[in-house]
């Protein structure tokens, strides 16, 4: 099998996305949700701005990723119904917890591409039409996992039943691999999307998370073949997280976040490097990163929404003992601050965490900058993006609020998107010039 071109793919010690205009996995890869020289529209209305509009079969809250002139996105299409709902609480209402059940007939699991300039529909491909042996939660889907693109290939996972396939540009099957079911806390469902990187010596890696409750195994694949590189195991449980690369004082290292600990590894090997224990529950959302450090937080219902920044240069076990707040390189933690399941952004010197409330900190001292309720009567599940000094959120509704970046609470435009009983779940994507938000029916682009 020829080599692959690894031009637009994750550069780790750089920091890069490859080529500006690609955004080619979930949250950019380690763009980590940012966008700084992108040009899009501040605001829009139905008539204005509305490049496009491509109705999605199924249902899927994989983020579209974005590669030359093609956009990539999954999608579970059921015999019937499917369709996940929203504005009821979601997960954090206990009245829902454990109640989703097998599907009773097959799923087809397929990969689509959209031509990125009018979004006419390529190709799509079923690469899997079974029946998931796990149930989901009523607000999740069975293609929430975001897939990953280069210049000739795609990758899409699929928790539901653990399949990775990669395919070329054309939809034809490289490799696949069988990793096994996703049993999930309460039958939640999956969510944790696979990270295409390279390792310290260039060469391309597929990383997938696979943490549940049966077991939690990190696995590193060679991505132009499928082989197994290497996999690290961890205490069994649930995650939903995906996966970030982070360049530790010079060192590429790939964190995971799971049950109750985050642990960094060796991107060569499976190594652990460092860990972080004591946390009081699972995640949702990634971790964020900078050079200065790594910061996370999360919340469930039960748990004290914490959150946390630990400075560069780590290793070794960093827990902090029973009632601390801080020490070593832990340089400050607080409760009342993660969010359920948007990631945080750090911009400059601050830190952001976003869902229906937007909490700003001081990312070296986790001072609280403001705390406000965000515009818009609902809470955002997808993750917030960068776009220059712009923070862009898009609700569960449709409804876009762009915040100003800095330490003051500052609403610059307020948009909406889609019908009244569309839902808004998926993280959406940017290229130089446009948006592309996911709702459960459709693929928008604005532009």
């Amino acid at each position: 099998m020829k080599n692959f071109a690894w031009t637009a793919v994750v550069v780790l010690l750089s920091g890069g996305t490859g080529m500006a205009e690609d955004w080619p996995q979930f949250r950019g890869g380690a763009a980590l949700s940012q966008a700084p020289h992108a040009k899009v529209p501040l605001a829009w209305d139905a008539d204005k701005n509305v490049a496009w509009r491509t109705a999605v079969p199924g249902s899927g809250w994989s983020q579209p990723v974005v590669s030359g002139d093609r956009i990539f996105l999954t999608t579970a299409v059921a015999p019937s119904g499917g369709r996940p709902s929203g504005m009821m609480g979601g997960v954090m209402s206990l009245s829902t917890w454990g109640m989703g059940s097998a599907p009773s007939e097959p799923i087809q699991f397929r990969v689509l591409c959209l031509d990125r300039a009018n979004g006419t529909v390529v190709w799509s491909k079923s690469v899997a039409d079974v029946k998931p042996k796990f149930g989901k939660h009523t607000s999740n889907t069975f293609a929430t996992e975001t897939p990953c693109a280069s210049p000739e290939a795609v990758y899409a996972f699929f928790g539901a039943t653990g399949t990775v396939v990669a395919l070329d540009r054309d939809g034809n099957e490289r490799w696949r691999r069988e990793l096994g079911p996703q049993p999930t806390t309460n039958q939640f469902g999956t969510g944790s999307s696979p990270l295409l990187a390279q390792d310290s010596q260039g060469r391309p890696r597929l990383f997938v998370q696979l943490y549940n409750d049966d077991r939690a195994t990190l696995v590193c694949l060679d991505a132009a073949t499928g082989a197994d590189v290497w996999s690290a195991d961890r205490d069994k449980g649930t995650s939903w997280a995906t996966p970030v690369m982070w360049s530790n004082d010079g060192v590429a290292e790939l964190i995971t976040a799971g049950q109750g600990k985050v642990i960094s590894y060796d991107t060569d090997t499976g190594a652990e490097r460092w860990r972080f224990g004591g946390i009081d529950t699972s995640f949702a959302c990634s971790v964020v990163a900078d050079a200065e450090g790594v910061y996370f937080g999360t919340s469930s219902p039960g748990s004290k929404a914490p959150a946390y920044a630990i400075a560069r240069g780590c290793q070794g076990d960093l827990t902090l003992p029973a009632g601390a707040t801080q020490g070593g390189k832990v340089l400050w933690s607080k409760t009342k601050c993660g969010a359920g399941m948007p990631s945080p952004v750090v911009i400059g010197d601050h830190l952001y965490f976003l869902d229906k409330i937007a909490v700003c900190l001081d990312k070296r001292t986790g001072e609280e900058k403001y705390r406000k309720r965000l515009p818009g009567g609902s809470t955002a599940v997808g993750s917030p993006l960068v776009i220059g000094d712009r923070i862009y959120l898009v609700n569960e509704r449709g409804k876009v609020v762009v915040l100003q970046a800095g330490p003051e609470f500052k609403v610059l435009a307020e948009s909406s998107v889609g019908s009244g009983d569309e839902i808004f779940w998926a993280t959406p994507a940017v290229t130089e010039d446009a948006l592309f938000i996911r709702s459960t029916d459709a693929l928008y682009c604005i532009r």
